[in-house]
């Protein structure tokens, strides 16, 4: 059986997976970070790296984004844009459950 405050809790984790996905996207934009091009990420291994992680926090904003932009220009189907939206939410709850769990590691929440 699935009560209201499980579902209330999941709707909190996956918008905090959102909101940590936009902030992170707005703090590497504002630091000068441009998205590299198709194929074509230079440098070493740390870059490498860090792109990954970089993408690894920012994945749900740029999936939602890329996919809404491709559905508007037709080149992705409403059926195929609603299977992104539903990864994309599943990724951010993923996100989210990290950076709540860092939140409370922290002991901020302890006070």
């Amino acid at each position: 059986m699935i009560y209201t405050l499980e579902i209330l809790t999941a709707i909190f984790v996956m918008a905090t997976g959102f909101a940590a996905s936009w902030a992170g996207l707005e703090l590497v934009r504002w630091a000068g970070w441009r998205e590299p091009a198709m194929g074509r990420i230079s440098g070493g291994p740390v870059r490498v790296a860090a792109e990954l992680a970089l993408a690894a926090m920012i994945g749900p904003r740029l999936l939602l984004a890329n996919g809404f932009r491709n559905w508007r220009n037709g080149m992705v189907s409403l059926p195929l844009f609603a299977v992104l939206a539903l990864v994309a939410a599943g990724w951010s709850m993923c996100s989210g459950v990290l950076v709540l769990q860092m939140a409370f590691a922290s002991g901020f929440f302890l006070a």
